[in-house]
C-alpha cells in the first residue's frame, strides 16, 4: 500500500502525465460504484490492471471512493431500475440471461447495471476534471508548497523519512 501512496504523490509533483492519474481515479470510481460480488467487477478490475495508468492513483480513489459510495446506492439503484426496464433493451437483456456465464456477472442487479451505467456516465467528466486540477496544481500550488517550511519540517520526521524510503511493508516494520 505505501508503495502506491508514493507512487501517486511522486507521480503528482513529478512530470507523469496527468492523463495517466486522471485515467486511475476515474477507473478507481467506476470500480467503487459497481458491487464486487460479481464476475463484471472481477473482469473490469483485472482488465484496469492491463491499462496505462498511474496505480497508486487508481486503488488509492479504489479504496477512498469505496468508502462514500455506500451514500449514492439509493440512487445507483434507481438508475439501475431504469435501465433493466427499460423497454427496447428486454429481447437484449433476455439474450444476455440465456448465455452462459453472463448471469454471473450480475447484470441483472439493480446495484450492478446502476454503478455500471453511473460509473460510464461519470467516467469523462471526472477525467476531465481531475486532469484539470493536476495541470492547476502543478502550476499554482505546487511551486508554493515545494518552498513551505511547515513542508521541510513534515519530511523531517523520523516516521515520515521510514516511510519514504519504504519500498514495501517489511521495510517499514522492520
Amino acid at each position: 500500500m505505501f508503495k502506491y501512496i508514493k507512487q501517486f504523490f511522486s507521480a503528482l509533483n513529478a512530470n507523469a502525465h496527468p492523463g495517466d492519474i486522471a485515467h486511475g481515479v476515474s477507473l478507481g470510481l467506476l470500480l467503487a460504484l459497481i458491487p464486487r460480488a460479481n464476475l463484471l467487477w472481477v473482469f473490469l478490475f483485472c482488465l484496469s490492471l492491463f491499462i496505462r495508468m498511474n496505480k497508486g492513483a487508481f486503488f488509492i480513489s479504489l479504496i477512498l471512493l469505496s468508502l462514500v459510495v455506500p451514500f449514492a446506492d439509493v440512487l445507483t439503484e434507481g438508475i439501475g431500475e431504469y435501465v433493466l426496464s427499460f423497454a427496447p433493451l428486454r429481447p437484449v437483456y433476455t439474450v444476455l440471461y440465456d448465455t452462459p456465464f453472463v448471469i454471473f456477472t450480475g447484470f441483472n442487479n439493480t446495484m450492478v447495471a446502476g454503478g455500471l451505467v453511473a460509473g460510464l456516465v461519470l467516467y469523462i467528466p471526472v477525467y476531465l476534471c481531475v486532469r484539470i486540477l493536476i495541470v492547476q496544481y502543478r502550476k499554482v500550488l505546487q511551486p508554493k508548497i515545494a518552498q513551505s517550511k511547515l513542508l521541510k519540517l513534515f519530511y523531517n520526521l523520523p516516521i515520515i523519512k521510514q516511510i519514504i524510503n519504504a519500498s514495501n511493508a517489511k521495510d517499514f516494520m522492520g
